[in-house]
């Protein structure tokens, strides 16, 4: 060791390096004692390709605990490498007493004292010295990829035969790039296979073919072997494709990929090796199938005829599916040719099917419509104008009737209260119920007499009621026409009554829901009810009456109507017994409603439906027997489509009747 430390000093002076390559530090005032509070540094430096070995003569500094008084600190960069303090003496032998070895070329040595000694230390004395790093032998650092070749101050890189020194002069690789493929079909493999590939390379290939036409990749399950590193990544070596601004990969491992269709005539094949790995590398097989088109020249297109893939020079025409156009400038084209191009896009491709314009939308009584476009598919948006209407019809059974109130008695209606009630002011006299915008619903013993009967309407007071003309009467097949002052029999006791003309909706009129054949529409026994018209308020009354009555009423077994009777009227189970307790309809009530509370959907607040239409009864304030309106909804459905659809779409505009809408 102390041969090669001399020869170092000798030929120290041949290199370039300006630094040199020994010296000695020794402490402030040594050998005489340093003083209190001293701080003084010395930076070392060696030339490049060297050591510093650092050995000191004497050391005497004041001891303490972690040296916390006084110290020398050994510094590379900003980590302390290491702190001296204390005594050490060398006796007579001229050895260092304490040799250091540091692999950098720069350190820096920092020596401080604190405020006191109470003994007289003299500090030490250091040299330092240049020592060649041996680069080659530091196997951490691997500096070549292959060969090292260590000389005094530095070291060089070589390489094997066939491989070549990179640009960073450590790293050796073989140059396996420029390879050009034109035939249509071959194979392409790693340098050597299947003997074990080079390290540190990049092999670039390239396949070209003739355009229209694109390159297949395909690999056996044999042909694949490339080195995967630790985490599962091809971060050590790797196969890319790249393709038409398309990538395939990395690749790497035992398993191949999979069948590639490049949809390009031109390929590049990069293949990236590390250092280390002994796979044996990849084989690959290319050919060349015509460039598929996509399967769709536009948007909402038919295409005939009608392929699972079209390929170059393949044609097509191209119409719109329903609901769409093209449009060439101001002129209209039922379809176009398009012809699948080399480049895998279909000509005429800038020609798009456009949605129709379908034109404003269809304007609809009591609403209005709000849209932003009027193209195939855009949405419209209708809303009601009134509150008495909704996008599925008419409100109905609206009341402003306190429905929790308990009235005993007949009592006298405001307007709102029942506004679907009507009156029949000619033949007849009676009631009847607005059902919706044109047909009223009522007794058939009512109109059976009188096919063309007036109806007073939108208000309580007759006197301030609107007169309505009837256009039709229908009355139930199977009711029984006869003489009304010795009838017995009143089943199928129901007519509907359509109107001249529709009416418009609103606070003074509006029409009662029917009821829609569940349990919440089938009033219990004792349930209450609501019964009200223009009749006697007894049987003892003459005088007419001149506005809307009501009374509460509530649902009875048909049994207490029978036992009441004692002629041989008959009893139906399409009857209904309510009243009782001197709460009944009268004479001129026929035809009227029979009401029950219900909530529904459509209106905001509990409402009323139709559940009866007052039929016949004996005597005033007894039991009165009405015609149950839930057996005869399909009867009323069916009447009003087949009258509406003959008669055809109404043109007149519907009637106002409400001043306050």
């Amino acid at each position: 060791m102390g041969t090669r430390w001399l020869l170092l000093v000798l030929f120290g002076c041949i290199n370039v390096d300006s630094s040199p390559i020994f010296g000695e530090i020794t402490s402030p005032n040594y050998p005489q004692g340093y003083p209190n509070n001293a701080k003084e540094s010395w930076n070392v430096q060696v030339p490049e390709g060297y050591g510093i070995r650092l050995y000191f003569i004497h050391q005497d500094i004041e001891p303490s605990d972690g040296c916390e008084y006084d110290s020398l600190k050994v510094i590379i960069g900003d980590a302390v490498q290491e702190t001296l303090c204390g005594r050490s003496k060398d006796g007579s032998t001229g050895h260092p007493i304490k040799e250091r070895y540091y692999p950098t070329t720069t350190l820096k040595l920092l020596f401080t004292s604190d405020f006191s000694n109470q003994e007289r230390y003299t500090g030490f004395s250091a040299y330092y010295t240049a020592v060649d790093v041996d680069e080659c032998e530091d196997s951490s650092a691997n500096p070549c990829s292959h060969f090292c070749n260590n000389y005094i101050g530095g070291y060089f890189c070589s390489c094997p035969p066939e491989y070549d020194l990179h640009e960073d002069q450590h790293t050796c690789g073989v140059n396996c790039s420029g390879g050009l493929y034109t035939e249509l079909r071959g194979q392409i493999s790693s340098p050597g296979y299947p003997s074990p590939y080079p390290e540190n390379s990049v092999c670039e290939y390239k396949v070209q073919l003739e355009p229209g036409f694109q390159i297949i990749l395909t690999f056996q399950p044999t042909d694949f072997d490339i080195e995967v590193a630790n985490d599962g990544s091809c971060s050590y070596d790797s196969l890319t494709i790249k393709a038409k601004g398309r990538k395939f990969g990395p690749f790497c491992g035992k398993n191949p990929p999979p069948r590639i269709e490049t949809a390009s005539s031109e390929v590049d094949i990069i293949f990236q090796t590390d250092s280390g790995g002994d796979n044996k590398g990849w084989k690959l097989l290319y050919s060349e199938e015509a460039i598929p088109c996509p399967s769709h020249v536009t948007e909402n297109a038919i295409l005939d005829p009608q392929n699972d893939k079209y390929i170059y020079k393949d044609t097509v025409t191209v119409t719109c599916e329903e609901g769409y156009e093209i449009v060439i400038g101001n002129k209209k084209i039922p379809s176009f040719r398009a012809n699948c191009q080399a480049d895998g896009t279909w000509s005429h491709s800038h020609l798009s099917c456009q949605p129709v314009d379908c034109g404003a939308p269809e304007e609809v009584d009591y609403g209005e419509v709000k849209y932003e476009e009027s193209t195939y598919k855009s949405e419209a948006k209708y809303n009601c104008k009134s509150k008495y209407y909704t996008l599925s019809g008419e409100v109905c059974g609206k009341t402003t009737l306190q429905l929790q109130s308990r009235i005993y008695g007949g009592s006298k209606a405001k307007n709102g209260y029942f506004p679907w009630i009507m009156h029949f002011s000619f033949g007849s006299l009676g009631g009847g119920s607005l059902i919706n915008d044109q047909w009223v619903l009522t007794a058939a013993h009512m109109v059976q007499d009188n096919l063309q009967p007036k109806l007073l309407a939108g208000n309580v007071d007759l006197r301030e009621s609107i007169e309505l003309s009837a256009k039709k009467v229908i009355i139930h097949p199977n009711w029984k026409e006869g003489d009304n002052e010795n009838r017995k029999n009143y089943d199928n006791d129901i007519a509907l009554v359509q109107l001249s003309r529709k009416i418009e909706m609103g606070p003074c009129i509006c029409p009662v829901c029917l009821p829609d054949n569940s349990e919440k529409t089938s009033p219990d026994i004792d349930e209450i009810g609501y019964v009200a018209g223009w009749g006697k308020t007894s049987d003892k009354s003459k005088a007419k009456v001149r506005y809307l009555q009501y009374a509460i009423v509530s649902v009875r077994k048909t049994e207490d109507c029978k036992n009441s009777v004692v002629t041989d009227q008959a009893f139906t189970e399409n009857m209904m017994c309510a009243g009782g307790s001197g709460n009944d309809s009268c004479q001129g009530d026929s035809g009227g409603p029979l009401m029950f509370r219900y909530v529904t959907d459509e209106v905001e607040d509990e409402g009323l439906y139709l559940g009866g239409i007052v039929s016949w009864g004996l005597n005033c304030g007894e039991f009165g027997m009405y015609t149950i309106v839930n057996n005869y909804l399909g009867w009323i459905r069916d009447t009003i489509q087949q009258t509406e659809q003959e008669d055809g779409e109404q043109k007149d505009k519907p009637l106002r009747i409400c001043k306050d809408l």
